[in-house]
């Protein structure tokens, strides 16, 4: 029997299977068989993390078997793996599907609309929602420029567009650096525009 997974082991391997070829109605994160190996399940999202390579083939391998049984497959346009860890930097063997397809290794994925970026240690960017948070105050300062009130910009600001800069932080650990970049994506905005 397998011992539970320490909560302080950092697993390297994160796979990411893009949409399913059907639709699924599921939310679960479970450890798996193989020890350090899990398996988060959303909606037709399915992302497999593991210790390492060797490994993440046989999880794979166990996915497809499943999807099989369900006759649901793997997209691999959509799928791609990244490595985290002190090997984060190493090349790796290309990883193939059971139908000969090959998965990319890449430098970021997007799962649940955060990007997860390849480093050392679990680490998100948060460049695309900083350019969506942006993106989204200048459409409404487009709108009303110099209309409506200093009050009615700020309040429609923080609404509409904090929301969207601060999607899914809870998930990343920020370190000072990160904080100091959101603070300054905010206050540079209303800095220029107010």
């Amino acid at each position: 029997m397998n011992k539970p997974l320490h909560p302080t082991t950092n697993p390297e391997i994160l796979v990411k299977f893009g949409q399913l070829a059907s639709d699924t109605q599921v939310l679960e994160s479970r450890p798996m068989l193989f020890r350090g190996s899990f398996l988060v399940l959303y909606a037709d999202d399915i992302l497999l993390i593991s210790p390492s390579v060797c490994m993440l083939e046989k999880l794979l391998r166990m996915c497809e078997h499943e999807l099989e049984l369900l006759d649901m497959a793997i997209n691999t346009r959509k799928s791609c793996c990244l490595r985290i860890g002190p090997r984060s930097n190493s090349c790796c063997g290309s990883i193939s599907t059971s139908t000969g397809a090959d998965i990319p290794w890449v430098d970021e994925i997007r799962y649940l609309g955060i990007f997860i970026v390849r480093s050392r240690k679990f680490k998100c960017s948060l460049d695309y929602a900083k350019k969506s948070y942006y993106r989204a105050a200048n459409a409404i300062f487009g709108k009303i420029g110099q209309y409506a009130s200093e009050d009615v910009t700020f309040q429609l600001i923080n609404v509409k567009c904090v929301p969207i800069l601060m999607y899914g932080l809870e998930a990343c650990p920020l370190v000072k650096s990160d904080l100091s970049s959101l603070d300054f994506v905010i206050n540079r905005f209303f800095y220029e525009t107010i």
